[in-house]
This record gives C-alpha cells, sequence and structure tokens, in this order.
C-alpha cells in the first residue's frame, strides 16, 4: 500500500514538472523570438540615428514597431504578451537575449568588413553590380569615326 502512495506521488510530481515547461497561449516560442528582438534594436538604432537623418517624427518609433509586426504578420499583442512573459522567467530569455546579441554583433562584423573593403581607384565595385545590367558602350565621337 505505501508504495502505491509513493508512486502515485511521484506520477503527479513528473506529471506536474513536465506541464510547467509549456509556454501560455499567446507567447511565442524561443526560435520565434529571436529574429523579432534583433528587428526591435535595429530599429531602435534608427530611431537613434532619426535626428542625424533629420527625420523629426514623433511617429516614426511606433511606425518601426507596426512595421515588424507586419513583418512576422503577428498583432502587437503577440509581441507585447511574449516580451512581458519572457521580461518575468529571466533564466528563459538570458539564453534568447544571449542569441540576439550574437546575431547583432555578426552584423555588426560583416557591416565593418563590408565598410573597410578596399576598392581600387577607376573600377567598380562586385557588390554594387548585383542585379544591375552593365552600362551600355561608349559611343564614338564624329571625330574619332573619321
Amino acid at each position: 500500500m505505501r508504495y502505491s502512495q509513493y508512486f502515485i506521488f511521484f506520477v503527479l510530481l513528473a506529471l506536474l514538472a513536465c506541464s510547467g515547461n509549456a509556454l501560455p497561449e499567446g507567447v511565442l516560442p524561443k526560435k520565434k523570438m529571436v529574429p523579432i528582438l534583433v528587428d526591435i534594436h535595429l530599429s531602435e538604432a534608427i530611431n537613434i540615428q532619426k535626428y542625424s537623418m533629420s527625420m523629426v517624427r514623433d511617429s516614426l518609433p511606433e511606425d518601426l514597431y507596426l512595421s515588424i509586426c507586419q513583418k512576422y504578420k503577428l498583432d502587437r499583442s503577440v509581441i507585447e504578451k511574449s516580451l512581458h512573459y519572457y521580461g518575468k522567467h529571466t533564466g528563459e530569455y538570458i539564453p534568447i537575449y544571449d542569441e540576439v546579441l550574437n546575431v547583432l554583433s555578426e552584423m555588426d562584423v560583416k557591416a565593418k568588413s563590408d565598410s573597410l573593403r578596399p576598392v581600387q581607384k577607376g573600377r567598380f565595385d562586385a557588390d554594387t553590380l548585383k542585379g544591375k545590367r552593365p552600362p551600355p558602350p561608349a559611343r564614338k565621337r564624329d571625330s574619332q569615326i573619321r
């Protein structure tokens, strides 16, 4: 009899432990939060730079946030609920944020290496020609034809 009570206790404990890992309804999983947080940080950087770009619109932060919602086809409340949930559960949020910081660092390194790449004088940069047609050949002037 005593063993059956222990067995029931351990089964209940296992069920409670497994159900505690499930995310509440309307909260995004970790894999979906990483790109959203990356975009939120990029939009905040754009917002900070708005004065240097002569864009003094009060609605810019809101526009940027809504563009993130549209990009991921999510309702604003889902993103806010997810941010609120992970903000209260820092044990789950820290690995997400570590991944966000890794992505932003990779983007920073790539941007710096692209901007520091030497371009030979008088030559085109190969990256600027991607997807563009080559310029038409130069026409010879009448004086050069004769």
